[in-house]
């Protein structure tokens, strides 16, 4: 079994807590939320995310603290 990394746990746990924000679908996160394509939230969660700024942001957007990402 390969170890999972950081940056693909940060993508997994942004699945779950799009569902659980006021986005609910990946498509409002990434239109509403981000202002980014559906590819590339969905890229994010299968691929995770390496950018701290994106991390951030995706923070911001959501309403939450970063930690809550890595968890």
């Amino acid at each position: 079994m390969e170890k999972q990394t950081l940056a693909e746990k940060v993508g997994k746990n942004l699945k779950i807590l799009i569902k659980k924000s006021k986005y609910k679908t990946q498509e409002k996160f990434a239109t509403d939320g981000m202002k980014v394509d559906p590819v590339t939230v969905r890229r994010w969660i299968a691929y995770g995310i390496r950018d701290i700024n994106t991390i951030y942001e995706i923070s911001v957007t959501l309403e939450i603290e970063m930690n809550e990402l890595f968890k």
